[in-house]
């Protein structure tokens, strides 16, 4: 296991710190005045599943967590707890909601999402960057309604909100970026 600068994490990212195992939930370089830049990143304990803030000097570095990854594809949710099956072997396992709350709002059945094991154990899933997702709901657009911002709120068929530009109708296919949870266009 090798090294990895801080300044180097990114959403996504795992790593070894203390012992412990994390995944990059939220990252931010913040560069003061005269003084130092540091690392700001929100992250997830992928044991024990707990979320906290961890702040690095740009000089600091973490190690490379050892974390074997597989092919999966996302089943159903029932109660509190999300099923998969491995596309390596097709054994099915189950992960806790709670500790996939941001990745379930952008689910859909059949899915492929890529699987982190841990000692031989699943732990978390990584979804892909971009997915394509119904709108379920929204509001028609008003013409001459675009005194403020030219966007409104949509719910998608897996329930989670975002804003989309108002042209955007119920029913239509669109593009939207799973790590900030933005539109990023419609789908033809």
């Amino acid at each position: 296991m090798g090294a990895i600068p801080t300044s180097q994490l990114r959403v996504g990212s795992i790593f070894e710190d203390s012992g412990r195992k994390y995944v990059v939930l939220k990252y931010q370089h913040i560069k003061k005045g005269r003084g130092q830049a540091i690392n700001r990143v929100k992250v997830r304990d992928l044991e024990s599943q707990a979320i906290t803030e961890m702040t690095y000097s740009n000089e600091q570095s973490v190690d490379e967590a050892d974390v074997v990854k597989q092919s999966a594809q996302y089943l159903y949710q029932d109660g509190s707890n999300a099923f998969f099956m491995s596309n390596e072997d097709y054994s099915q396992f189950e992960l806790d909601v709670e500790s996939l709350e941001h990745e379930l709002k952008f689910l859909t059945e059949g899915m492929k999402v890529i699987t982190l094991y841990i000692d031989g154990n699943p732990v978390s899933v990584e979804i892909p960057k971009t997915v394509e997702l119904r709108i379920a709901k929204t509001d028609p657009a008003v013409a001459g309604n675009t005194a403020q911002s030219a966007t409104k709120d949509a719910e998608l068929e897996t329930g989670a909100i975002i804003k989309v530009p108002l042209f955007l109708k119920e029913g239509e296919v669109i593009k939207v970026n799973t790590e900030n949870e933005e539109y990023v266009g419609r789908v033809n």
